[in-house]
């Protein structure tokens, strides 16, 4: 069995009763180690309530069941303080509908209902594929059940250590400014830094996920050290489903699967969620930078080989071919959205494909993926989702992977190489200060149909271009190995490109000087570049997916 050691009891033992407080669930949590009390919602405003607090219990009242709504809106702070909620609903069918429906209404997570009752919880607050529910959360208890059983739950699901009220916090964004970072959040970095004095955060500028990302350094207030010098951290701050999904991956997936030097440790002791957000804190992957940053200073090759041959390599060798039709995939998870509706350009981009040489339509590439893709079987396995230029970081030649929230367990191997070729385009060339004509053209023969048959991409090294082609002639060698059957990487590439160009964020939109760009105009600033190369995706997703056809329809060999 795994290393234990002896409890004294929890550091939080009591246990505060909203209205109802029968004796027999006083005596019960009494034999138990635990101090029952009344709690009213005037005490709220005294954070030394709650700090001291494991849970809160709720009873719905059968003469006003809908009343349960205000009591939990007034309540729901305390899972802030990592107190659980626990609700004895009343015995009526209706009732507890009507608990059901408030905890849906104020976005609560729940535990304890069953099957046919997960029907009331929707939205893109809960998230039904996890297996379990982490803690804090509502649980929903049967009035039937016994005292000692409901103090029994209480005991198995104990509060963690309390928010710190003396911890300094220091935050600020990528450009060093101080920022609020809100009520929620300072609780749950008083509670994941519970042991120390201080902590400061500072914002990193990459991902498009809506989670903020810092670099963090924490100095303890008893350090093992003896000394005030700071441990540093990554941590990721936003919404509670996204953070306790990726938290789940980390743990089923990333620790168990990918070597331990290639991927960062997760400090599960300071990861921790509140009511409607999360906070994710792992080690710091030191010496690294990305690899859009490697790659440009043509140093990206033996990244990439060590990327897909070491770090992803238990992934490679546990697919399996399947006849999932390939076409299908990329119509259903690739062009469409989170809504299952065909993705779009955004107004603002589409306006300009014209000029920068679109013939197609989005409906038609739509059609061409429809019609000419043949149902091939497919490498399926597991995939991160995300492989964009920013999220593989390269320490040496070894290449470490993080922000596993997008993980899945049975898609084709093939996304994530074409992932990190669209990725490399979108992030490596907002630094090139050339037109997007002369950008297309020193990679036109890139994304010709015969580019996907044969490895010989090189260009001349005074070519501004020459670090991209090393690159992805390095990630086409390893999507041939993932291939069933001959340019099904090309069919996927051309998917991410169009996928990337329907990005809805407006990269030079507010930023002071900043237009959108011509064809053959040079950018002014990188967010003037970012909007162009995002638009430049679409002509490249074009021209694979149309030569593709091309190819097809002509009954040319493949």
């Amino acid at each position: 069995m795994a290393i234990t050691e002896f409890s004294s009891g929890p550091e939080r033992r009591q246990v505060g009763f909203v209205g109802d407080m029968p004796a027999d669930a006083v005596e019960a949590l009494k034999r138990r180690g635990h101090e029952p009390y009344q709690l009213r919602t005037s005490d709220l405003s005294q954070r030394f309530f709650l700090g001291r607090t494991c849970a809160v219990v709720l009873t719905q009242q059968v003469e006003s069941p809908k009343g349960i709504y205000r009591e939990l809106e007034a309540f729901a702070g305390a899972l802030n303080h990592d107190c659980r909620i626990y609700v004895r609903w009343a015995p009526d069918g209706q009732a507890k509908e009507a608990l059901l429906r408030s905890l849906n209404k104020l976005k609560l997570p729940p535990s304890g209902y069953n099957r046919r009752e997960a029907k009331f919880f929707y939205g893109d607050w809960i998230d039904h594929d996890l297996p379990f529910v982490y803690a804090p959360f509502v649980h929903l208890v049967d009035p039937n059940a016994s005292w000692d059983e409901f103090a029994n739950t209480i005991v198995h699901n104990e509060a963690g250590p309390a928010p710190y009220d003396s911890l300094k916090i220091e935050a600020s964004d990528t450009a060093g400014k101080p920022i609020d970072i809100g009520d929620e959040a300072d609780l749950l970095i008083r509670r994941a830094f519970h042991n120390c004095e201080r902590v400061c955060l500072f914002g990193k500028g990459n991902g498009l996920s809506g989670v903020g990302a810092y670099e963090g350094y924490a100095y303890l207030r008893d350090g093992e050290l003896g000394g005030t010098w700071p441990y540093k951290f990554f941590v990721k701050l936003g919404g509670r489903v996204k953070v306790a999904r990726e938290f789940y991956k980390y743990g089923t997936t990333l620790l168990e699967n990918v070597p331990f030097h290639l991927g960062p440790r997760l400090r599960r002791e300071r990861c921790v969620l509140g009511a409607t957000h999360g906070l994710i804190v792992s080690d710091f992957v030191l010496g690294a930078e990305t690899i859009c940053e490697s790659a440009r200073e043509g140093r990206g090759v033996s990244a990439i080989a060590n990327l897909f041959n070491v770090t992803l390599l238990p992934w490679r060798r546990a697919a399996k071919e399947t006849p999932l039709p390939l076409g299908d995939y990329l119509l259903k998870e690739i062009l469409s959205n989170e809504k299952g509706q065909p993705r779009a350009v955004p107004d603002h981009r589409a306006e300009r494909l014209q000029a920068f040489g679109a013939s197609a339509t989005i409906a038609d590439l739509l059609q061409v993926v429809r019609d000419m893709l043949p149902s091939t079987p497919v490498l399926t396995g597991m995939v991160h989702g995300d492989l964009h230029a920013t999220n593989v970081l390269v320490r040496g030649n070894d290449a470490v992977v993080i922000d596993l929230e997008r993980v899945s367990t049975d898609a084709p191997l093939l996304f994530d190489a074409a992932n990190l070729e669209a990725g490399l385009f979108v992030d490596g060339f907002i630094k090139d200060r050339r037109s997007a004509k002369d950008i297309l053209a020193s990679l036109a023969p890139l994304y010709e149909v015969e580019a996907f048959e044969k490895d010989d991409h090189h260009c001349d090294p005074s070519n501004p271009s020459a670090w991209f082609m090393d690159s992805i002639r390095q990630i086409r060698m390893q999507a041939k190995q993932m291939e069933c059957v001959k340019l099904q990487y090309a069919w996927m590439l051309g998917a991410v490109f169009v996928k990337k160009a329907c990005n809805p964020d407006d990269f030079a939109a507010g930023v002071e000087g900043a237009h959108f760009v011509t064809f053959d105009e040079m950018p002014s600033n990188w967010m003037t570049a970012r909007e162009a190369i995002r638009t430049l995706t679409y002509i490249v997703g074009e021209r694979i997916l149309l030569g593709l056809s091309s190819r097809e329809s002509t009954g040319a060999p493949t």
